[in-house]
């Protein structure tokens, strides 16, 4: 595997985390990385050990919750059912509704779980409202430049 591969994930229910995660894909495949665009819904958390870098755009389901195809990643990640990430960099958008208490509860639990295991995050997590395009806009550019200074 090269140095320059990138295993981009996403947890939804609507499809935008998904489209989100397509747009970090085809940004990173431009710039010459080898790629993989991954549903957390067929990904078992423990193989993260596996991986160097990864990028993750999650979306949160009602007040705090995963994407229902998401749970059991989120919950094994949650519950510590993943052996150390020492080794993994990441990313992640966090993508939620501003009218629930727990606003993007799900990307800051799985940022959170990441970190407690001893991944590395590359850059601030967003958390984007429903209006989240110029956010992540923003986000990708600067993710761009990260991947690019490698």
């Amino acid at each position: 595997m090269s140095d320059k591969y990138l295993k981009v994930f996403y947890g939804t229910m609507t499809g935008n985390a998904e489209d989100l995660a397509t747009q970090v894909q085809e940004k990173a495949d431009e710039l010459g990385y080898e790629t993989d665009l991954v549903d957390l819904a067929d990904y078992p958390a423990a193989d993260l050990a596996k991986e160097k870098e990864i990028s993750i755009v999650i979306s949160t389901w009602g007040d705090g919750d995963p994407p229902d195809e998401a749970e059991q990643f989120c919950f094994d990640l949650y519950d510590g059912k993943v052996d150390s990430l020492a080794g993994l960099k990441y990313s992640i958008v966090a993508l939620g509704d501003s009218s629930y208490d727990d606003f993007c509860g799900c990307g800051r639990k799985v940022d959170e779980s990441l970190s407690k295991l001893g991944a590395t995050r590359v850059l601030e997590r967003p958390d984007l409202d429903i209006d989240f395009e110029d956010g992540f806009e923003e986000w990708l550019e600067k993710y761009v430049a990260y991947l690019q200074s490698k």
